[in-house]
Order: structure tokens, then sequence, then C-alpha cells
């Protein structure tokens, strides 16, 4: 999957940007491939609870934070143009910076 300079190895758990790349956990793989999925668009927490860690978990909105964070350094150390912005109270949408 590509969203802006990323690429997403769905198989091999990388995310790379160029010759760099770094590993994603299993968690952080589901919420990347979903919000490039998304294509810029905005994904509720609530999606991403259900369809990361399932309908019936107890997962809260400060998992899917933590997991975000971890995104957001990942992406900071691929010196990515793409970020990952939230939207108050609605969700999150991966967002690429004009070069």
């Amino acid at each position: 999957m590509n969203f802006g300079d990323l690429t997403l190895g769905l198989s091999s758990g990388q995310l790379s940007r160029g010759e760099k790349s770094v590993r994603l956990s299993r968690k952080e793989l589901e919420i990347m491939k979903i919000l490039m999925a998304a294509k810029g668009g905005l994904t509720a927490k609530e999606t991403l609870i259900v369809k990361v860690w399932g309908a019936d978990s107890s997962a809260e909105d400060n998992n899917v934070e933590a997991y975000i964070s971890f995104l957001r350094k990942k992406l900071a150390f691929l010196r990515s143009r793409v970020s990952i912005s939230s939207s108050r109270m609605m969700g999150y949408r991966l967002e690429e910076a004009a070069v």
C-alpha cells in the first residue's frame, strides 16, 4: 500500500520511505493499513477499536491514542511528509505536507 512518500509492506510489516524503513507491530500495521485505505479521509476512533482490537474487547480511546503516538514517532523517524492529524472527538486521517 502507498500513501504520499510511504510504502506499507502488508506481509513484512515494514513502513518505508525511500531507503529507510521501520518495523510495525501488528496493531500499528492494522491501524496504518486502515488509515492508508481511507486515502486521507477521516477514520473514527470507534472504527479503529472495532477493526483492530475487536468489538468485544475492552480497548478504549486511550489505547488508540497510544498507538497513534507510536506511529507518529515512526513517521518522524522516517522523515516522512505524511502525518497523522486528529480531529477532536472525531478520529484520525493521514495528510501529506506540500513539498
